[in-house]
């Protein structure tokens, strides 16, 4: 029986997407400002990810906004995978994230200090 789904990419041939597949999907979640990094603006890249990656996704804002739901359906080796870049994509950017808040944090520190260093002293009697 031919009970596929399909996903058109533009200007790309189609591939088919077994409808089985959708029953079993991988639920994870992330911060949401890690969202725009993954998956850029308005969530641009899911269609590129799910075309290389051969997986559909989702991904909703849930709570209080401060938390986003992955939902990755496919094969559980292709899930898997998928789970695993993101991971892999969320560390990297937390980790530039937390170097940059460090950085700032640096340069507040040398700028408050060199104003010390250049400030009138009071004269010792």
């Amino acid at each position: 029986s031919r009970d596929r789904a399909t996903a058109l990419q533009p200007g790309r041939q189609t591939w088919w997407f077994p409808v089985q597949e959708l029953r079993d999907p991988l639920v994870f979640y992330l911060e949401a400002w890690l969202a725009d990094e993954l998956f850029g603006p308005d969530r641009a890249m899911i269609p590129e990810m799910e075309w290389t990656r051969q997986a559909l996704m989702t991904v909703d804002i849930v709570g209080s906004g401060n938390l986003v739901e992955i939902t990755v359906f496919g094969r559980p080796s292709v899930q898997n995978r998928v789970k695993s870049m993101l991971l892999c994509l969320a560390w990297f950017h937390r980790e530039h994230r937390a170097r940059a808040e460090k950085m700032k944090h640096l340069e507040k520190n040398l700028k408050a200090h060199a104003s010390d260093l250049h400030s009138p002293q009071d004269p010792v009697a």
